[in-house]
């Protein structure tokens, strides 16, 4: 017995001794951090170019044209840096209607989005058209892909009115002046036109008066009219407004149609004043430090505000949720706990909380984004004590390692044994009444973190893998906007959302309103730790959906629910 406890000791103090960097050579260590952040110079290398359309037909008027671009090297699809994409579109005519150019320096996977507003379209005539693109770096050749559509035109009169600046900022108790566009997007003249009302309005509490003078005009296909409609605010507010438009068309002349303009966001500010100070230019890792801001709140009730701070290196404490900030001066800070070392950038700006008479929270940005250069330098080891610690870790080391070569393989073994059989007990396999599974991707990749206190993409690939083994026929995988700045993985996160296999939410989603609504409509159970306790009057199936669940050392183990079966079980009251 006393030879088995020593034997353990002995392999445990030998694994912590080989994890300890001090006792290894200096060439056998990992480079240092900040070699990591040199520039790495390429010369002429191979690369791939794609480009994809979202469609090949389009209806004028209708629809957006969407290009997804991918331009990286072939052997590990990274970014080319110094890059850029041209790319234009012409029409049936060879005449070109856009064109564009993409700087690609400050992306970090090779993949980019284009779109192409449907007013880009307008007064242009149905056929083919051609998108053509050629991609270029100071370190590849220069490569090309092309591709077509078919733009369709309405053979009768449709109109459509939307505002080409939107969101608009209004000063309040005053008159402004919106900018809008009404084009007839059809084939034949539209007459009778006018802008009679507003039938929608949704947002904050809040008076505003509009006035508008549009009335009994004539628009042929393909044209577009132009002209402004008057706001007067009397307070700060949040709204959506959306106008009715009647006309009438040649092709059908005794028929009054109606239709809805695009929907215009309304912003008056409140009186509100931001200063901020003590960004940091130079930190130490380990060493927290202060990021200062005042707010001075002119209005004569609370406000709500969330401060948004976005560095790789650093990770920052009193951002998770929105401040209260009362009438007169607000004192407020963010602590900032650098990580890793290296020079990275610093965002800060804060956002305004609205809530609307259906109680959606909306932010809107109150102060431009405040950018920083920031070098993260490292904490230099006491080299005399770095020395004497190796000396005593080598008189160790030779001690250890002659008790391992004599006592610790049967020990091992016998542990790793029993191990095995403990799982095996302790977490039998289950079953569950639903063949579809929704996995609560951010709780998950927050379970077990990486060394650098990070969510880990491993977890969430672990869980998928693990329920892809059980009895689900759907796996559906939801992650909030955020998780993709403060995941390990970034890059990997961003792989596994453009193949489908996690759904990236829109920023200001909320993530487990989502997930209950989905697991209602899809019928299916819930893979989170998250006890949705203020969602529980609402959804009483919580507790017998939800399958909570425990990751330990990468290994996943699902654990049983009210619903849940095991199938080694004896008790069949359930059949019967």
């Amino acid at each position: 017995m006393k030879s088995s406890v020593f034997s353990l000791i002995v392999g445990i103090a030998f694994i912590s001794l080989l994890l300890n960097p001090a006792t290894l050579p200096t060439e056998a260590r990992e480079p240092p951090i900040d070699n990591l952040f040199q520039p790495i110079f390429h010369t002429l290398e191979n690369a791939t170019f794609v480009m994809e359309l979202n469609t090949t037909a389009l209806t004028r008027g209708e629809d957006d044209l969407l290009i997804l671009f991918q331009y990286t090297y072939e052997e590990n699809e990274s970014y080319i840096p110094d890059s850029y994409i041209f790319f234009n579109i012409t029409n049936p005519s060879v005449e070109i209607i856009y064109e564009n150019t993409i700087l690609l320096n400050d992306t970090e996977t090779g993949y980019f989005n284009q779109t192409i507003p449907w007013p880009t379209f307008n007064g242009q005539d149905a056929g083919n058209y051609s998108v053509t693109a050629f991609a270029n770096s100071t370190t590849s050749k220069t490569y090309n892909a092309s591709s077509t559509f078919e733009l369709t035109v309405l053979p009768f009169g449709r109109l459509r009115m939307f505002f080409p600046i939107n969101p608009v900022y209004l000063e309040r108790e005053q008159n402004n002046e919106v900018f809008c566009i009404i084009s007839n997007t059809g084939e034949t003249k539209a007459t009778n036109v006018t802008v009679t009302n507003e039938i929608t309005k949704t947002g904050t509490t809040g008076s505003v008066t509009w006035a508008i003078l549009i009335s009994n005009l004539e628009i042929e296909g393909g044209e577009s009219f132009s002209d402004y409609i008057g706001f007067y605010p009397d307070t700060f507010l949040y709204q959506k407004h959306s106008f009715t438009i009647t006309y009438k068309t040649v092709d059908d002349p005794e028929t009054e149609k109606v239709t809805e303009s695009d929907t215009l966001q309304i912003i008056v500010m409140p009186e509100i004043e931001i200063d901020v100070w003590n960004l940091p230019i130079n930190v130490t890792m380990g060493e927290e430090y202060l990021i200062e801001y005042e707010i001075t709140n002119n209005e004569g009730v609370t406000l709500y505000v969330l401060p948004i701070v976005d560095c790789d290196n650093i990770e920052f404490e009193g951002i998770e949720d929105s401040t209260r900030a009362i009438s007169g001066k607000n004192y407020l800070s963010v602590i900032g706990n650098p990580i890793i070392s290296g020079a990275v950038a610093l965002f800060f700006t804060i956002d305004l909380e609205w809530t609307t008479i259906a109680e959606t929270k909306w932010y809107s940005n109150l102060l431009l984004t405040r950018f920083q250069e920031v070098s993260v330098i490292p904490i230099e080891p006491n080299l005399d004590t770095l020395q004497t610690e190796q000396i005593i870790y080598g008189i160790i080391f030779t001690a250890l390692l002659l008790g391992l070569a004599y006592f610790s393989r049967d020990i091992f073994l016998g542990i790793a044994k029993r191990t095995q059989i403990s799982r095996t007990r302790i977490f039998p396999e289950l079953r569950y009444p639903f063949e579809t599974v929704i996995l609560d991707g951010s709780n998950i990749a927050w379970e077990e973190k990486s060394l650098s206190n990070k969510p880990k993409i491993a977890n969430v690939e672990s869980m998928i893998n693990r329920l892809s083994r059980a009895n689900f026929k759907k796996i559906i995988t939801v992650a909030d906007a955020a998780l993709r700045y403060q995941i390990d993985e970034q890059k990997r996160l961003d792989q596994l959302v453009r193949e489908g296999a996690i759904k990236m939410l829109p920023a200001r989603v909320d993530g487990d309103k989502f997930i209950l609504r989905l697991a209602e409509e899809e019928e299916a159970m819930i893979v989170s730790n998250d006890m949705f306790k203020e969602f529980r009057d609402g959804a009483p199936w919580i507790d017998e959906r939800r399958i909570p669940y425990t990751i330990l050392e990468g290994e996943v183990y699902l654990h049983p629910t009210s619903a849940s079966i095991d199938p080694d079980s004896d008790d069949t009251s359930s059949e019967e």
